[in-house]
């Protein structure tokens, strides 16, 4: 298998140089055999690529519309090639999206792994939940932190399609927390223990959007949705900017109870209060595709269970010899 895709490379590198003289030199190859490598690469397409005068290089029409696969087959290749040297290597890829950042079990599972593995090669994707499910049955990535929705069997029949709630993973509970409210400290809400869910009715809540997706999104807003609030959609819908719009426009909104962010705000600024009789709750999960796991995806799924299990996946990592000195 050509992982490099010469034959295209080439034929990328020619068409946009529009000489064979550069071309030889940007891809470090002899003219002759540059020029070769081309003839044979249009003997076997059919077709010629290049019009050759003595003094310039021009596409064909046919070159002129091979081009685009051309150059989709070089970035194919090149996609490939990282793959293949992530899988040698043991690269180990974590979908997270970029408001994990602000969830504390997060940044200690993700500091714990750069500091105690430096010698494993970690790369994070910011990507929304339905492309991180895509990604891990894809396999493109080991593992993925999301918020999901705590009730399985609930989020599977929200979810709009496939893509939304996908077959086929594993999920390792790293936390679960329960739907409040983040209420203005000047608001009547701010004076009860909890809101009682009838109080709800014709009150505006600001809430999420599918950022932390579908199933999530839709049995908050089915819940909320069904003691009669009004709900509020503000400009950015995930949930870190939630509870930020509240603030601002002393709104009462929607909080999960994961997010650190906003802790720097006066403490007299906002209270938090759970609705009375709603236990909608969510999980921090630690997801990944059933079936064989490679040694680093393997070690964080330890390392998340907790402090123990992952210095018994550490242990189990080392030389005999290491392990009996230790």
């Amino acid at each position: 298998m050509d992982l490099d895709a010469m034959p295209y490379r080439i034929f990328v590198t020619v068409a946009e140089e529009l000489s064979f003289t550069r071309a030889s030199e940007a891809l470090n190859i002899s003219q002759p055999a540059l020029s070769a490598r081309i003839r044979e690469f249009e003997r076997r397409l059919g077709f010629a690529l290049f019009s050759r005068t003595s003094r310039r290089v021009e596409l064909t029409p046919e070159g002129r519309l091979f081009l685009g696969n051309a150059r989709r087959m070089v970035s194919e290749a090149s996609w490939a090639t990282q793959a293949a040297r992530e899988i040698r290597d043991n690269d180990l890829r974590i979908g997270a999206p970029l408001y994990t950042l602000h969830i504390a079990k997060r940044r200690e599972l993700i500091d714990r792994l750069i500091v105690e593995h430096p010698d494993i090669r970690l790369r994070i994707f910011d990507k929304s939940h339905a492309r991180n499910y895509a990604d891990l049955l894809r396999k493109e990535i080991d593992l993925a932190l999301l918020v999901e929705p705590s009730d399985v069997n609930a989020a599977e029949m929200d979810a709009v399609s496939e893509v939304d709630w996908p077959d086929g993973l594993e999920r390792l509970k790293m936390g679960e927390k329960r739907l409040a409210l983040q209420i203005p400290a000047e608001h009547p809400w701010s004076e009860t223990d909890a809101v009682p869910m009838e109080d709800l009715k014709n009150q505006r809540i600001a809430v999420i959007n599918r950022i932390l997706g579908a199933p999530l999104s839709a049995a908050l807003t089915r819940a909320l949705s069904e003691l009669g609030a009004e709900l509020v959609r503000p400009p950015e819908g995930h949930a870190v900017a939630v509870e930020r719009y509240g603030r601002l426009t002393r709104t009462p909104a929607v909080t999960l109870g994961w997010f650190d962010a906003l802790q720097t705000g006066s403490s007299k600024d906002v209270v938090v209060r759970q609705i009375k009789g709603l236990n909608f709750r969510t999980t921090l999960s630690l997801v990944r595709l059933q079936g064989e796991q490679r040694p680093a995806a393997a070690l964080v799924w330890e390392m998340a269970k907790g402090p123990r299990a992952g210095r018994r996946a550490i242990e189990d990592r080392r030389p005999a010899t290491a392990a009996s000195e230790a």
